[in-house]
């Protein structure tokens, strides 16, 4: 395929979307509905257990944006055959991160509800806090502002990684520069820095903070680690699907499903 074709999604694929947006929305009602009614027979709130429902969702969602950008930037520092075919899907995935954005705003809202004396993060209730000398330690970090300030700025480093990345890769198949290539694989290392600081602090914040006085070193590099199975397993599921449809069957051979294949094994 050369650097002047514009590809066309398979017809197969509006149908898909469709359908999962039809099917999607179906599930979402029904799942605010039973995690409601849950949550409210078992005591623990009926709101917020649909917050802590719908976080886990969320956590699913983000993880394949933003693994998808550890990968794409790993990609283009070491090059390979995998790294050339799953790059496209992998650019895809990132530019979902302005919606994994507006995913976010419920979650900023669940800070807001308590029910019962209950609160999907402990440490916004105040009365809890007052009375703990764990959580007024914590306090300086853990506070809606800062939970807040620090979601966005995550979201802002992703999102701005992500669309260089994106932009470099656009102007080379039309312009076919070299050097473009160079940038590419110079910035990666920066992206994946930026990736794993930046997603660890994420963790710690959406879940580690979720029971806080528990914690762990390694739960970023678990979270992390999580992220880049899903985002990989994700890209593999799309390649599957497309390597049956026109043109990308002849793009997408055993070989390469091998390499991804090991891959996902590492992280398994």
């Amino acid at each position: 395929m050369d650097a002047t074709h514009r590809y066309t999604a398979p017809d197969a694929v509006a149908r898909y979307r469709s359908l999962a947006l039809l099917a999607g929305g179906d599930f979402l009602v029904a799942g605010v509905v039973l995690a409601y009614t849950l949550g409210s027979y078992a005591g623990y709130g009926g709101f917020v257990q649909v917050f802590r429902s719908y976080l886990v969702g969320f956590f699913f969602c983000t993880g394949i944006a933003v693994g998808s950008l550890a990968w794409l930037s790993l990609g283009h520092m070491t090059g390979g055959a995998w790294a050339l075919t799953s790059r496209r899907l992998f650019e895809a995935a990132t530019r979902t991160l302005p919606f994994c954005l507006v995913l976010f705003i419920p979650v900023v809202v669940s800070l807001f509800v308590h029910e019962g004396g209950r609160s999907l993060y402990e440490w916004t209730d105040a009365a809890r806090v007052a009375g703990d000398e764990a959580l007024k330690h914590k306090q300086p970090y853990l506070n809606i502002p800062f939970f807040v300030v620090r979601g966005v700025i995550y979201f802002a480093a992703w999102f701005f990684l992500a669309n260089l990345l994106n932009r470099w890769s656009a102007e080379q198949d039309t312009t076919g520069d070299p050097r473009l290539r160079r940038k590419m694989q110079d910035i990666s290392g920066v992206v994946i820095l930026v990736v794993g600081l930046t997603a660890t602090f994420a963790a710690f914040d959406w879940g580690m903070s979720l029971e806080p006085h528990w914690f762990s070193t390694i739960y970023g590099l678990i979270v992390l680690s999580g992220w880049g199975l899903s985002a990989l397993a994700f890209v593999i599921t799309v390649a599957t699907f497309l390597r049956h449809h026109e043109p990308m069957n002849d793009a997408y051979q055993p070989l390469h499903f091998h390499d991804w294949g090991k891959l996902l094994l590492t992280l398994v």
